[in-house]
């Protein structure tokens, strides 16, 4: 009979088979565990371009055919979006960036996202993602707060998803209201910084607000993922912030649908690969639990595997914005990988306490190099019935 709250997780591509045949607990796999095959692509989920005036300020301006090209054969990325400023662009210049990406997607080797930036000085900065390249151009000039936009795109024929950015700076976006069905997810890294929470490594605290980072949304009880981008006028694509979206090809569709369902993870620019489960359920995933089944659900198995581009000096396990394990493992080859265990009781031995408390997990991680990575969240919803 098949365990509530325990499912088999996926096979990642990258993953080490020497990572097996640790003395440590460890991630262990069976060819017969897996749900299905991923591949873990990299790429930058916003730049901008020449097209948008702002970057006449700063000292690099592509054009969209040189940053597909920085993208793809500089960068080795496998996907790009352009995500230009939807209110300093013409009908005719967003049909003309349409076209452009539609000649550079190559579907198998690199995928051209169409995207675009939506804003609004009172609501802040989203980003656009469709499915499709044929679509018109939506702007904070015409859809003037989060709700309009979101009604509008639900009118396209085209699927489409939202991701705020820089909400903890100036320009910050409004994180009061958000679409759990059209926002799957939260730039945490940027060429702005790091916005996971306040006085976080990599970011600038004189010029952040609180209740608008990574940790404050999701302590609000939205459900978003973690994706990174460079927001770079002033740095070439997947430079200062890139996603990693595990999906099963790389094409348009397949990273659109693995986006909307959260499985991604965010790095400062460095292709760190991280997979992080719960009881077999992967990032991204949403577990609802009641208080006759708690029981079932500890003790969580979390898994956890790396691999970085440099030494790894540290992995956090996040429970509700607390670190809540440290695992340290020097090595040369970035690699670790292992199963820590959370049982529901507290763990000094107290009387165990009630377990109606919902949860997000995530994990963090930290190279010698100053490079992190994180993963989107696991949502463990307690749910109190009728």
């Amino acid at each position: 009979m098949k365990q509530p709250f325990r499912s088999k997780h996926w096979r990642v591509d990258w993953f080490d088979p020497e990572l097996e045949h640790r003395k440590y607990l460890k991630a262990y796999r069976e060819d017969g565990d897996y749900s299905g095959d991923v591949t873990l692509y990299f790429g930058d989920l916003h730049t901008h371009t020449n097209l948008s005036p702002c970057a006449g300020v700063h000292p690099y301006n592509p054009s969209p055919e040189e940053s597909y090209a920085h993208a793809r054969e500089v960068a080795r990325t496998d996907f790009l979006a352009i995500a230009d400023h939807a209110e300093h662009i013409t009908d005719a210049q967003w049909a003309e960036s349409m076209r452009i990406a539609r000649e550079h997607d190559a579907p198998g080797e690199f995928v051209a996202w169409p995207a675009v930036e939506w804003a609004t000085h009172l609501h802040g900065h989203r980003n656009i993602y469709y499915d499709r390249y044929d679509v018109p151009l939506i702007s904070g000039r015409t859809h003037q707060t989060p709700r309009k936009l979101w009604d509008a795109l639900r009118r396209l024929e085209a699927r489409a998803l939202t991701v705020p950015h820089h909400s903890a700076r100036e320009l910050l976006a409004d994180l009061t209201v958000t679409d759990d069905e059209l926002e799957p997810a939260f730039e945490i890294y940027s060429n702005w910084g790091n916005e996971e929470y306040y006085g976080a490594p990599l970011q600038d605290t004189e010029r952040s607000f609180t209740r608008g980072f990574a940790v404050d949304t999701l302590l609000r009880g939205y459900h978003m993922g973690f994706v990174g981008g460079g927001d770079g006028h002033p740095a070439p694509p997947a430079e200062t912030g890139i996603t990693g979206i595990y999906a099963k090809e790389l094409t348009l569709d397949s990273l659109f649908e693995a986006l909307s369902r959260r499985r991604t993870i965010a790095t400062t620019g460095a292709k760190i690969r991280v997979d992080f489960h719960i009881n077999g359920f992967p990032m991204g995933s949403v577990i609802r639990f009641g208080p006759n089944d708690v029981a079932q659900l500890f003790p969580l198995e979390i898994g956890v595997a790396v691999q970085g581009t440099a030494n790894v000096e540290k992995v956090d396990i996040v429970e509700n914005g607390v670190t809540v394990h440290t695992k340290t493992k020097p090595r040369k080859d970035g690699a670790m990988a292992y199963v820590w265990r959370r049982t529901a009781e507290p763990p000094d031995g107290m009387l165990r306490t009630p377990n109606n408390i919902s949860r997000f997990i995530y994990v963090r991680v930290t190279q010698r190099d100053g490079h992190m990575a994180w993963t989107s969240p696991i949502w463990l919803d307690f749910d109190y019935g009728d």
